[in-house]
């Protein structure tokens, strides 16, 4: 395994680690602001913190031609941006009505719309990675639906969140090989902060007050959560095709089962530590192998570090 893979794969888990404890964040944060606020300024605080890494670049060696702005750029960022807006917005008014624990396992589900959306724009999936998906499935069911009489309609509505985050892998995986990380990044925040601040005015308005006493909520998903996941993401899938990103992105699901037990006292019951075992081996089998993947938006296969 080549040691970019390995750097790749390294990034994308600590995404999922700071995305996992990231919704205990999310659920304790929104005892002091609604979830439209909390999305907004979640997204505005990513934006801001983007900007020092920006000025960065622009003080450093001058970028090359396929960095610098461009229709990819800004249709890239664009689209990702109102895919996250949408999936931040679900997801943090559908956490108000269940558990963190919950909102992390049923987020993870992009696990399997990744690849299956990813079948209709031209990636091909090797059949490890289908074993690897059937497994997380079958892992997250265990984790959170096998109960069918505890799920509630802030499920669906994180469920619902789970179809724009799955867009969101795919846009970042055409984009990420031809544009810059750090603009690809700061034009989705930014686009994200600007579509979340305007619901959040119609829909509930802000209040200093309420924004200052959940900074520190806010400064984790904003700064850790958004800024810093995101660019690890981007980063990390230059390197690693949107499925095999997207199930090892899924381990957030486990990292938020371990928070939500450590800081919330949501308890795991035997069947869901089950779950989180499956979901374990899941990632580990679409560890080995690598392969080739064509990009859609794109007629000429370009060669990948790793299989889907």
């Amino acid at each position: 395994m080549k040691s970019a893979t390995l750097r790749a794969d390294g990034l994308l888990l600590i995404a999922a680690i700071i995305w996992g404890a990231g919704f205990v964040a999310q659920k304790d944060g929104m005892e002091y602001i609604g979830p439209y606020a909390y999305t907004g300024v979640r997204f505005l605080v990513a934006t801001v913190s983007l900007l020092p890494l920006l000025l960065l670049k622009r003080n450093g060696p001058e970028p090359t031609a396929s960095a610098r702005p461009s229709t990819t750029l800004i249709v890239g960022g664009g689209l990702a941006g109102l895919a996250i807006a949408a999936g931040g917005l679900l997801q943090q008014v559908g956490i108000e009505s269940t558990t963190a624990s919950n909102a992390g396992f049923i987020t993870s589900l992009y696990v399997v719309l990744v690849p299956i959306l990813g079948l209709a724009v031209g990636y091909r999936i090797l059949p490890r990675t289908w074993v690897g998906i059937l497994l997380a499935v079958g892992g997250l069911y265990l984790l959170s639906i096998y109960d069918i009489s505890k799920t509630s309609f802030g499920d669906l509505l994180v469920l619902l969140g789970t179809f724009a985050w799955a867009i969101q892998v795919l846009i970042i995986g055409w984009a990420t090989v031809r544009v810059d990380t750090i603009r690809l990044t700061l034009i989705q925040t930014g686009v994200a902060a600007c579509v979340c601040m305007i619901a959040a005015v119609v829909m509930e308005g802000l209040e200093f007050e309420s924004i200052w006493a959940a900074r520190w909520y806010l400064l984790y998903s904003g700064v850790l959560a958004t800024s810093v996941a995101f660019t690890l993401q981007i980063i990390g899938q230059r390197h690693a095709p949107p499925a095999h990103a997207a199930m090892l992105l899924s381990l957030e699901a486990v990292f938020a089962a371990v928070a939500g037990y450590l800081l919330l006292d949501d308890r795991l019951t035997d069947v869901q530590i089950v779950g989180c075992v499956l979901m374990l081996i899941a990632a580990m089998t679409c560890q080995t192998g690598r392969g080739k993947r064509r990009p859609f938006a794109s007629g000429t296969a370009v060669k990948s570090g790793s299989t889907p």
